[in-house]
């Protein structure tokens, strides 16, 4: 018998209000912020100046990295330490431009699997860790009137909340998974190396309005899937593939190795060049501190689109976004194009003949999965008006032309509403909602190259975020955050002939909490 869906919401959330409340008082307790903050080795300026608390940018945080990291609402900020000058336009800075971000929590997470919704046996798998959450080197500063560089070294890092389960797989064929759930940890050694040239015409241009950028980093999205995001979970609308949510056979297993090496992910760093700047339609580029004051951000570029990996297909992949900003409110628009996203060993690795592991889902043809990714974004604010409130949304229609090579067209829509709640400059409350549905996919009726296709899946997904951080000083924070999400694969229908199963609907939930202090000094 399975308890009413109910009541299991209902214990979870229980559970979720419980930590709530002890965590909140433990951090109340605790001395408001006072300490010295990471850039004022450089510049004198508290965290809270660009971040609130640091993960998510504020509107000067933004202007400064626009600016190289060397204005902030286009004035230029004077080091503690006078620069050491080398030549005209470029100088070394004055203060070591070295930064750490560590730390340490206690994960938690539940994880049900129904291959037959009401009607069949569900499995699930329960773990807790407590473990070192992250431990990164940063290099990041401005040498000069132009040059300016940002290097990240991530070199331990846990997975917990990221490409965690979804999809027609785990939610339908799983059926056996290990009773204790392993977190995955990884130990990269590189991620991320920006490198910018700003006001690329000089004088000639107003400030910062024409700049270049190139390295390895993420795309320019609205919200920030790196870990610069507020929140710990990641965002389902940047973090799925068209893979992800249709395979009936363990994504890894598929491409032969981790799928987020191989597959692009919008939430990956990727290696790409592009052009960007502040457009500020006549007025000073100073104006941008005002609230009354329109100004616009663009980003235009290309990228191989292969997670910061060598590029796996022979044409690169273009992106944009514009996004306008006024009186505390601000609209974008963000594109990705790519005309192909795998390999040819992606295909032939996840075909029937190349892999004898019984993993194949793909026809093994050549032919060019392509994908489209657009949508909009919107923030809306009541900052301006005294009440430090704002909502986050994101809307993105995707688009994979070939995701199993057997020539069916796979759609998803999806996206996320967060809002936001900082009483003061040191705390954030938040909730979000993330959501993700696809259109129907079958290709079990599709014979190529002597094969025939296996997949069959119509996914919905979505999860609920709540979240509490303190900055208990300017470098140290403590973060709360509960989850509970949902996968959905509502596909019906016959026998599929290469399985020897009927497809009914299944489902995969997880509920978790993550509880971990951070230090960035």
């Amino acid at each position: 018998m399975h308890a009413p869906r109910s009541s299991v919401l209902a214990k979870a959330a229980r559970k979720a209000l419980s930590l709530a409340v002890l965590v909140g008082v433990a951090i109340q307790l605790m001395p408001v912020a006072k300490a010295v903050p990471s850039y004022s080795r450089q510049y004198g300026q508290k965290c809270s100046a660009c971040h609130n608390p640091w993960g998510g940018l504020t509107p000067p945080g933004l202007t400064f990295k626009l600016s190289g990291y060397r204005a902030m609402s286009g004035r230029d900020l004077k080091p503690v330490n006078p620069d050491i000058e080398i030549t005209k336009d470029f100088s070394l800075p004055g203060s070591l431009p070295l930064s750490i971000i560590t730390g340490v929590g206690l994960e938690s997470r539940t994880e049900k699997r129904e291959s037959a919704v009401g009607s069949g046996p569900s499995v699930t798998t329960k773990g807790t860790s407590l473990a070192l959450e992250d431990l990164s080197i940063f290099l990041t500063s401005s040498m000069g009137k132009h040059f300016a560089y940002f290097i990240e070294f991530p070199m331990y890092e846990t997975k917990a909340w990221e490409f965690t389960p979804t999809g027609n797989y785990e939610a339908r064929y799983n059926t056996n998974p290990d009773k204790q759930l392993k977190f995955v940890t990884e130990i990269p050694s590189f991620e991320v190396a920006k490198f910018f040239w700003n006001n690329l015409f000089g004088e000639s241009a107003p400030r910062d309005s024409v700049n270049v950028l190139a390295g390895i980093t993420h795309p320019p999205l609205a919200y920030s899937p790196g870990k610069v995001r507020l929140s710990v979970n990641q965002y389902l609308v940047y973090e799925r593939t068209g893979l992800d949510l249709i395979s009936p056979r363990k994504v890894d297993d598929v491409v032969g190795g981790d799928p987020n090496d191989f597959i692009f992910r919008l939430s990956e760093p990727q290696v790409l060049a592009e052009a960007f700047g502040m457009l500020t339609f006549g007025k000073p580029v100073t104006d941008v501190a005002k609230k009354d004051t329109l100004w616009a951000e663009y980003h235009i570029g290309v990228s191989n689109g292969a997670n910061g990996k060598a590029a796996n297909s022979s044409t690169p992949s273009t992106y944009g976004r514009l996004v306008f900003r006024y009186y505390g409110q601000s609209f974008g628009v963000f594109g990705w194009k790519s005309s192909d996203s795998y390999s040819d060993k992606i295909r032939f690795t996840g075909s029937f003949a190349g892999n004898p592991a019984g993993n194949g889902i793909m026809s093994g043809l050549n032919n060019p999965n392509e994908v489209t990714r657009f949508g909009p974004d919107m923030t809306l604010s009541l900052a301006p008006w005294g009440i430090p409130v704002n909502m986050e949304n994101q809307y993105m229609s995707n688009k994979e032309s070939n995701p199993t090579g057997f020539g069916k067209e796979l759609t998803w829509k999806g996206g996320f509403h967060q809002i936001n709640y900082r009483p003061t400059n040191t705390q954030a409350l938040y909730v979000r909602f993330d959501y993700i549905k696809g259109d129907a996919y079958d290709d079990t009726s599709v014979v190529l190259n002597g094969a025939r296709g296996i997949t069959r899946s119509t996914p919905k997904e979505n999860d609920w975020i709540f979240g509490y951080q303190r900055m208990v000083q300017e470098h140290f924070k403590w973060v709360f955050e509960y989850r509970h999400h949902q996968f959905d694969d509502m596909a019906k229908g016959g026998i599929i002939p290469a399985l020897g199963v009927a497809t009914n609907p299944a489902r995969l939930t997880d509920d978790g909490f993550t509880l971990k202090c951070m230090l960035g000094f």
